[in-house]
């Protein structure tokens, strides 16, 4: 009777078992022909952004200025301080100031012979020598533009006692915020399998603002829908607004909760 040979567990041999092994023991990786499922819901809030201010100040010739004239402006450094700005010619004896009260005074000198955009680059210059992080001035010919940074009113200027022309080119708004947030009808839901960096799938949102991610394998996704980005200017971009979701088990429906967008 024959004697069964040994089975030699070469290197090779047991290298390959252990292979077979852990790939047994590996989990699937995410996405679809499983049996579980993902669900959430979609509310949004509409945004509508402000707008900057933006004024322009289109200046007469010293031969229409008077000593002592002046006019209005507001808030040019950023904090509650409100400006006038008044015209002293140095011939003249008298004091210029009209020292108007809760406002800081600036003096321009000029000559009844200054032309009007002498009297212009006059005005930048002084305006220009504020510390300012709110403001920026251009400069063309005898019209000066000011536009505000932030977002939202301010108050316009008042050409006081000068014949000045002024113009409120863009009237500044706050961003608005909708008080009503509902449920988003019809919203388009992304979902990415694992670590990639783009969606596979994508659902529409029912009339409760209710979505469904169904067949899904154990593993991880990134549920997200688009929405308007409200913290960044200018406006007009978007942002990604989701959750990381761990699907351990199968059979098993993985509730994210509501995500909030703006629109």
């Amino acid at each position: 009777m024959k004697r069964l040979s040994k089975i030699k567990f070469t290197p090779l041999f047991l290298s390959f078992s252990l292979l077979m092994i852990s790939n047994a023991c590996v989990k699937k990786n995410p996405g679809p022909g499983g049996t579980s499922a993902i669900t959430g819901k979609i509310i949004g809030q509409e945004f509508k952004p402000g707008q900057q201010e933006i004024q322009q100040i289109t200046f007469t010739g010293g031969d229409q200025l008077e000593h002592g004239d002046y006019f209005l402006i507001n808030k040019l450094t950023g904090l509650n301080n409100n400006y006038y700005i008044y015209f002293k010619n140095p011939n003249w004896v008298s004091p210029a100031d009209p020292g108007l009260q809760g406002r800081i005074g600036i003096e321009v000198l000029f000559n009844y012979s200054d032309s009007n955009t002498d009297i212009a680059q006059a005005v930048k210059n002084k305006l220009s020598s504020l510390s300012s992080s709110v403001v920026t001035y251009a400069l063309y010919q005898d019209i000066l533009t000011i536009s505000w940074g932030q977002i939202g009113p301010v108050a316009d200027p008042d050409n006081g006692t000068t014949n000045f022309g002024l113009d409120v080119v863009n009237q500044g708004e706050a961003n608005y915020f909708s008080p009503l947030v509902q449920n988003m009808v019809e919203q388009r839901v992304y979902l990415c399998y694992g670590d990639d960096k783009f969606p596979s799938e994508d659902v529409r949102t029912n009339q409760h603002g209710e979505f469904q991610f169904k067949n899904l394998q154990t593993g991880s996704y990134k549920v997200y829908v688009i929405s308007e980005d409200v913290d960044f200017t200018p406006y007009g971009n978007y942002e990604e607004v989701g959750k990381v979701v761990q699907i351990t088990e199968k059979e098993s429906i993985q509730d994210i909760g509501t995500l909030q967008m703006y629109y």
